[in-house]
């Protein structure tokens, strides 16, 4: 059993390291694509408000007309116009967030201004690559060691087997 576990913690700190050294990479493509996402609802953005200038209005204003429209195809426009505005500051916000990150911390900053499309995107096009990198490499190792331990925790906990009597001096 004791090899068995051994070779378990091996393993967990094998897979710790090249998983751990895989999300610098992860991460640049990530970005990358939120980049993407960002100049192109920025594009979206700078249209809608350029719209409302060649009228003399701000972005708010213009929506506001669209809403009083008794056309509901145009009063949905409103609603898409300020959903834009809101995307690109949002996707805007997330990607300075990463760039001011941290090297150690931009996983963390990822996860934390996460656009699920994109990351589905991203995670469905990323491929592991050979480069490890020693920082997310010992990261990922103590990772795997401590989930190592708690795994073992875990099972001692559930499948202890209740201690046997001894009693040596038992009198016949």
């Amino acid at each position: 059993m004791k090899m068995f576990r051994d070779l378990f913690l091996i393993a967990m700190i094998a897979c710790g390291a090249v998983g751990g050294s895989q999300l610098p990479q992860l991460v640049q493509e990530y970005e990358q694509r939120l980049g993407g996402a960002r100049d192109e609802a920025q594009a979206a953005h700078r249209q809608d408000v350029a719209e409302a200038k060649a009228f003399g209005l701000t972005l708010e204003g213009f929506a506001e007309r669209y809403r009083a429209s008794e056309d509901q195809a145009v009063q949905a426009g409103a609603e898409r116009m300020l959903q834009r505005r809101d995307r690109a500051e949002r996707l805007d916000e997330a990607y300075a967030a990463l760039g001011a990150a941290p090297y150690l911390l931009r996983p963390w900053v990822a996860f934390t201004h996460l656009e699920t499309g994109i990351a589905e995107a991203t995670w469905s096009s990323f491929r592991p690559t050979l480069t490890l990198d020693i920082r997310f490499g010992i990261a990922g190792i103590l990772a795997g060691w401590i989930l190592h331990a708690l795994l073992a925790l875990l099972w001692r906990a559930l499948f202890r087997r209740p201690p046997k009597e001894k009693n040596r001096f038992r009198r016949a």
